[in-house]
């Protein structure tokens, strides 16, 4: 019970942390980095049931998504480049 708490824990702290990103970096975030350093924007999204996972991250894949992390049985997250 320990161990899914943390799980739990740690995949709302990312959730949240990929949903207040565009409130705390600049808008002009993107000309600040340096020359050559490639820049991603990311999606996380919360699938009600596992089933639907496969379909949504193929349908995300179709759209240039690639996914980094799936969390529990529903939180999924995708980057892809800016």
């Amino acid at each position: 019970m320990k161990g899914f708490t943390l799980g739990l824990s740690i995949s709302i702290a990312f959730v949240l942390g990929c949903a207040a990103a565009p409130l705390v970096l600049p808008a002009n975030a993107q000309s600040t980095a340096p020359e050559g350093v490639q820049r991603w924007e990311y999606s996380c999204d919360e699938r009600r049931a596992f089933d639907y996972i496969e379909p949504y991250a193929n349908e995300m894949g179709a759209a240039g998504w690639e996914l980094v992390s799936i969390a529990g049985s529903s939180d999924v997250c995708f980057k892809r480049p800016l």
